[in-house]
Parts: structure tokens; sequence; C-alpha cells
């Protein structure tokens, strides 16, 4: 009976004596392996959350999607455009050149009798890894002349002779884009203004804005 207690204790330790290399081998190559994932884990984790902050005054190079213009448009509408060149951060990429934007109209003004037609326009937002993050920037203002008298016969195609705001002329290629259109023959109306899709505009931050990085 003895005999056979201590030849089953034998076995055991040795069952046990060949499991702790294999136990070891296991625990060891762990060791090794958790550093590798930690590190790759550290590395998706920073590219999904990595950003960077663009200061005020940085420049705002928007083609536009949508036409907008003085007698049709309301206040408040908003409009689409694309980056026209790649927005970044030193040489950082942060959206590239087609990443959509949104813009509003402040004020979207008919002409009249006396008055040209009038529009106000800002950047509200930016689409970054399908995602929408605010804009806080300058404002541009386009304005036909008023009527008058001895303003008489068609005109249309003329560049809008006003553009003011934030930048001042910041409305690009205004001869192919913002256009002032006379409403007919012999009528003493002002222009009504209006800025055609592909119109080329220019903003510029007037906040400082924290934004992903678009990812590649």
């Amino acid at each position: 009976m003895c005999t056979h207690t201590v030849s089953r204790q034998n076995r055991t330790r040795g069952a046990r004596v060949q499991a702790a290399p294999a136990l070891s081998a296991i625990v060891f190559l762990s060791i090794l392996a958790f550093p590798a994932a930690r590190a790759a884990y550290s590395q998706d984790a920073s590219s999904s959350n990595s950003s960077v902050t663009l200061p005020a005054g940085t420049k705002i190079m928007v083609r536009m999607v949508d036409s907008v213009d003085s007698d049709n448009s309301q206040p408040q509408q908003r409009f689409r455009g694309t980056l026209d060149t790649n927005l970044t951060a030193g040489n950082r990429i942060v959206a590239p050149k087609g990443t959509t934007v949104f813009g509003r109209l402040l004020v979207a003004e008919a002409a009249s009798s006396t008055t040209g037609g009038r529009l106000e326009f800002d950047l509200t937002d930016i689409e970054i890894n399908g995602s929408t993050h605010a804009l806080t920037t300058s404002s541009n203002t386009a304005e036909g002349q008023g009527g008058g008298s001895s303003r008489t016969g068609t005109k249309t195609g003329a560049a809008v002779g006003a553009v003011a705001g934030g930048l001042g002329g910041a409305v690009r290629g205004a001869g192919a884009g913002v256009v002032a259109d006379k409403v007919s023959a012999g009528n003493a109306q002002g222009e009504k203004v209006k800025i055609p899709a592909g119109t080329l505009v220019e903003f510029s931050l007037q906040r400082p804005v924290s934004l992903p990085v678009a990812a590649e």
C-alpha cells in the first residue's frame, strides 16, 4: 500500500515539475508581448486622438458648392463649400483640399428701387473624420449698387464694386464669381448680388480652434 502511494506521489511531483517550465515559458512570452501590445495601442490611441490648435488669423480658402443671392436667399440660410487648399498647422495637414465646410448667411437683403442687394456670410463648421467641428470666422459682405433714374439698361456679369468684411476683398475672382445684375432695362432698380457655385472666398479664423487631424 505504501509503495503505491509513494509511486503516485512521485508521478504527481513529476507532472508538476514538467508543468512548471511550460508555465514559465507562457509567462515569459506574455511579458515580452506586453510592451509591444502596449506600444501598438498607444500608437493607435495617439493617431485617433491626435489634434492640433489653429491660431486666430489662420486663412481658410473655400470654393462655394451652393450658390446664394440677395433676392432668393434668406438670413441664417446655410450653404456648403469645400477647402480649396490644404488646411495646415505648421507642416501638418489638418484637413486636405476638398474637405467639406459649412457657412451661413448673416444678412440677405433684396435689391430695392434705391438700394442694391446685400449679402453677409461666414463659416460655421468643418467636417473632419465624419464629425463636424465649430468654427468662428470673419464675415464677408458683398453689395450691389443702388438704383437711380440715370442708370438704365442691363448690367450682367459685372464684378460687385463693394466687397467688404473682416478681410476686405476676400471674394476672389470677382469677375467670374460675385456678380451684380440689373433687373431690367429702364428700371431704376438696385443691383442684386449673386455668389455662384465655384466662387473662391477667403475667410479668417477669429478664434483659435482645436481640430482633429484628418485620417489619411
